[in-house]
């Protein structure tokens, strides 16, 4: 697992929040690709790019995307409700020669940021970049204190326009810190997300993710799922990085895998790197991962923090569920089948009852020896050191 942060590397770049909604009464704004840019996009006269609608919006008004692609990028700094003709309908997508940065220097398709309060449904953001490497970082990114409740939507391609790459970018939505590796320094930031009946596919890095101290995450009844690579470092599913923190719950999430052994990649968590469905780094004590489904994912949860995982059905390929040295993590009421390992603990001092664990190849159920966790109530076929010291039945 010491190589769990190079997989973090790859990836990177709650308490409930209550979002506010945008202020009743206001405007509605009409978006259409056949539209003609006008100061009012009114239903008889919309507008041709969303951009043009969010100039001319004032809080609390409304855009209607009509059907179609609008291929442009959109920044949004002020209260508002973006609502499309459906999430196959509706479609915001990366312009085809070069996207403009934004003043961190960031490339992304839409950009909430200023402390606006957004509210978006039944519309598309679509990828990819332009180019072969760092052509795009975010699909939607949440800064500057801004927040973000997103429903019934899809999120697909934030990638770069290339087969595989190395290269550390491309999330599909992302709330906080903005980095992209060593290519810019990263932008210490603060964004609240909440996202739910929404699917994300295609992304290269990342699929949602929650950084910093101060941003948070509802995170629910979503489908995530990756596309594996055989020259790539990820992709990886969902990510709580340094202080942000998230509930993260009744999610689907699949195929994030890590197949580039140039950049060491392979199944021995304890010198190889993986991809992992719900990785959590430095994540805040309060984040909470509950019924999920995970599956074909080379680990399904890694945490080295004091967080909640409870209640998640796991199917890995190589790692089930990971805590890593000096967690706290309350981990009970899981179930993980197949890989080399089904619970793996190394060095911390939570607490693991009522998990099952079953068909792995190493142990179900593993643990180094050091720290002092406290086990109660599994049940395993195999286990280390012993199934009596994992009070397996």
């Amino acid at each position: 697992m010491k190589r769990a942060m190079l997989a973090a590397v790859g990836l990177l770049s709650l308490s409930v929040f209550v979002l506010a909604a945008a202020a009743a009464g206001g405007t509605t704004r009409y978006v259409s690709p056949s539209g003609v840019d006008n100061p009012t996009c009114s239903k008889n006269s919309p507008c041709k790019h969303v951009q043009q609608a969010v100039d001319v919006a004032s809080a609390g008004d409304t855009i209607s995307l009509a059907k179609g692609s609008y291929v442009e990028q959109v920044s949004i700094a002020k209260d508002l409700t973006l609502t499309g003709a459906g999430s196959g309908a509706s479609t915001i997508s990366a312009p085809t020669t070069v996207l403009v940065p934004d003043s961190h220097g960031f490339l992304n398709i839409v950009e909430i940021n200023s402390g606006a309060s957004v509210q978006m449904s039944r519309l598309a953001v679509a990828g990819p970049g332009p180019g072969t490497c760092n052509s795009i970082d975010r699909g939607i990114s949440v800064i500057d204190g801004a927040s973000l409740a997103i429903t019934r939507a899809a999120v697909s391609d934030i990638r770069d326009n290339a087969p595989s790459n190395d290269c550390n970018n491309g999330f599909g939505v992302g709330a906080g810190t903005q980095i992209r590796g060593s290519q810019l320094t990263p932008d210490p930031e603060v964004g609240h997300l909440t996202i739910d009946h929404t699917t994300v596919t295609g992304y290269q890095r990342a699929a949602i993710f929650v950084i910093n101290d101060g941003s948070t995450g509802q995170i629910d009844h979503n489908t995530v799922k990756g596309t594996p690579c055989s020259v790539c470092a990820g992709p990886g599913g969902i990510g709580v990085f340094f202080g942000g923190s998230a509930t993260i719950d009744h999610n689907t999430i699949s195929g994030n895998e890590c197949n580039d052994s140039d950049y060491g990649c392979g199944p021995d968590p304890f010198n190889d790197a993986q991809s992992w469905g719900v990785l959590m780094i430095g994540a805040a004590s309060s984040t909470v991962v509950s019924h999920n489904s995970l599956n074909t994912n080379d680990g399904g949860i890694y945490t080295d923090t004091g967080v909640t995982i409870d209640h998640n059905d796991v199917a890995s390929r190589y790692v089930g569920i990971a805590t890593d040295y000096g967690n706290a993590a309350q981990v009970d009421h899981n179930s993980t089948t197949g890989g080399i390992y089904g619970i793996l603990e190394s060095g911390g001092t939570g607490t693991f009852s009522h998990n099952s664990a079953s068909g792995s190849s190493g142990a179900d159920l593993w643990w180094d020896g050091t720290g002092t966790p406290s086990f109660s109530h599994n049940s395993c076929g195999t286990a280390s050191p012993s199934t009596a010291i994992w009070a397996c039945h």
